[in-house]
């Protein structure tokens, strides 16, 4: 049996032009809604409104994605290079994870930095997050300084805090 070549070019860009759509960020969010809170591990509600005046990452990250698990020590040094500046990192651990897995992950790679859980994926959705890694930079006043789906280029990221650290 031949392969029909056309058929297959026609799959293909279709597959191609579905994906491309599924996996666009959002351009429509251009600052973080108000009253937004996220669930710590710990139990506390932290309010994102609270956050204003410093720059802070939310990442949208599981435990059985590669990348996100690639980037913990990178985003681990960010937090213990700019914690004392006012800049926070907000991991928000995805609806489908479940609590002993994100718990043995936070203290097996040492994550010092905000662990949220999306246990609804409520925050997930408010933010159209489609894959992980998908992360947000926020300026100080609360808007989205850059938006990230996948890993970062992490000296990219680092400059872009810096940035925002010195207003």
């Amino acid at each position: 049996m031949k392969l029909d070549i056309k058929g297959l070019a026609i799959i293909a860009l279709v597959a191609g032009v579905l994906a491309f759509f599924l996996l666009m960020p959002n351009q429509g969010l251009k600052s973080i809604p108000a009253n937004l809170s996220v669930a710590t591990l710990e139990g506390a509600s932290l309010p994102l409104d609270s956050l204003k005046g410093k720059p802070y990452l939310l990442t949208f990250w599981s435990t059985s994605c590669p990348g996100c698990v690639k980037e913990i020590p990178a985003l681990q040094a960010l937090h213990q290079q700019h914690q004392n500046d006012g800049f926070r990192i907000i991991g928000v651990a995805m609806s489908y994870d479940e609590m002993p897995a994100i718990q043995a992950m936070r203290t097996q790679k040492g994550m010092e930095y905000t662990i949220a859980y999306d246990q609804t994926g409520a925050l997930a959705q408010q933010f159209d997050v489609r894959v992980t890694p998908t992360s947000f930079l926020i300026a100080p006043d609360g808007k989205i300084a850059m938006q990230r789906l996948g890993e970062w280029d992490h000296a990219e990221l680092e400059k872009k805090i810096l940035e925002l650290l010195k207003g």
